[in-house]
């Protein structure tokens, strides 16, 4: 009898351990709404008042338009996974930046597009890091944080290029085949530097920032 209610005892303990740890991963604390808020206002700062000034630049045929968006948005996904730990957390950060940074465009239908294409990188990016990484440590784990980057990279400038391909004539969709290439290349490289770039300083902003269960 005494073997039989421990197992019992055992076996309500694992059923109630699963939903507990999906409530954990669901529910957003309230530091981490503040942290998905502060950078996200980073974001959309760094876009609105730097992104004019560097996308008039250009690296011989290589516009640096857009440049802004992944350097700074793919270094701020790579803090915000590695100070929150939880899936989610840089989709929804994402989505913010998203939302005030896009709906402001003057095509409103290229805005949503492209705006759609980093939400997707986001949710990559967020997948691939708390899948692909876990467990991993040193030198593995940077590889494979880098291959997330470039694989989101890729993701955020697909949208974009469907767009052109329903829009355009097919003949004419070839001819600009190249220059979608040398963007999305572009665009991923530098999702790759932003995400190197966190990696560089995430360490030190982590340590600083209040731990799980502090008030910011």
């Amino acid at each position: 009898m005494i073997n039989m209610r421990s197992s019992g005892e055992e076996n309500t303990c694992e059923a109630t351990e699963v939903p507990l740890k999906k409530r954990t991963v669901l529910r957003i604390t309230t530091r981490e709404t503040a942290l998905i808020a502060i950078f996200s206002a980073i974001w959309i700062a760094s876009e609105i008042v730097l992104g004019p000034v560097v996308g008039r630049f250009s690296l011989g045929p290589i516009s640096l338009h857009g440049v802004v968006n992944r350097v700074v948005g793919w270094m701020l996904m790579l803090i915000m996974a590695e100070t929150c730990q939880k899936f989610g957390r840089v989709t929804l950060m994402s989505l913010v930046a998203v939302l005030g940074t896009r709906m402001i465009r003057l095509s409103l239908l290229e805005g949503i597009v492209v705006g759609v294409g980093y939400i997707l990188g986001g949710l990559a990016f967020d997948a691939m890091f708390f899948t692909c990484t876990k467990g991993l440590r040193g030198r593995p784990r940077v590889l494979l944080i880098l291959s997330s980057s470039a694989v989101s990279g890729i993701l955020a400038s697909l949208p974009y290029v469907v767009l052109q391909l329903l829009v355009l004539r097919p003949e004419a969709f070839l001819v600009l085949t190249p220059l979608y290439l040398i963007s999305t290349l572009k665009g991923t490289l530098f999702s790759v530097a932003g995400t190197s770039l966190g990696l560089s300083i995430s360490s030190r902003i982590k340590g600083k920032l209040p731990a799980q269960g502090e008030s910011l």
